[in-house]
């Protein structure tokens, strides 16, 4: 089979998806290819469960300048199909866009000058339990910067918090 047929067999199988949006003033394609034959692959018996390989390419337009990632990933769910994957990941990198955002707006992380040993990953860790002891409390509806400005002026609210951190 020549590479024109092989590419489109591909193309109409479930082990590709394609998305396009246009908004926002750029344009975004997104390609999702998976496959299940993996055995090319080497120590493969080290990843238990393991089931597929994948990758995403993404090419962004916007203001005549084109920007290309690619994000190779390995997959252990049986049944996956290219759709479903790119769901997945899309939710995956939501779920860090957004902690990654309140950590820079709530606790200034992208501002922070710890670099000495592991500096930069101890207070991140530390700021990573900070937001989810405030997420978790919820007697004062206000998000995670009004709490830590409610923790500011009020000590018996920052009391309360901890210890029903370090109670539960």
């Amino acid at each position: 089979m020549d590479d024109i047929h092989k590419e489109k067999k591909l193309l109409e199988s479930q082990n590709y998806y394609r998305t396009v949006e246009n908004g926002h003033g750029r344009l975004e394609i997104r390609e999702c290819i998976i496959s299940e034959e993996i055995s090319w692959l080497h120590n493969k018996s080290a990843w238990k469960g393991l089931y597929g390989v994948g990758a995403i390419y993404c090419t962004i337009e916007k203001d005549s300048i084109t920007s290309k990632q690619c994000h190779y990933f390995i997959y252990s769910g049986i049944g996956l199909n290219a759709e479903k994957m790119m769901k997945y990941k899309r939710n995956h990198w939501c779920i860090e866009n957004n902690l990654h955002w309140v950590l820079d707006m709530a606790f200034r992380e992208d501002e922070s000058r710890a670099r000495k040993d592991n500096s930069a990953e101890n207070f991140n860790v530390i700021r990573q339990i900070a937001f989810n002891i405030l997420k978790s409390e919820t007697s004062f509806k206000g998000g995670i910067t009004d709490k830590q400005f409610k923790c500011l002026l009020d000590s018996s609210y920052l009391d309360k918090i901890v210890s029903n951190w370090v109670c539960s």
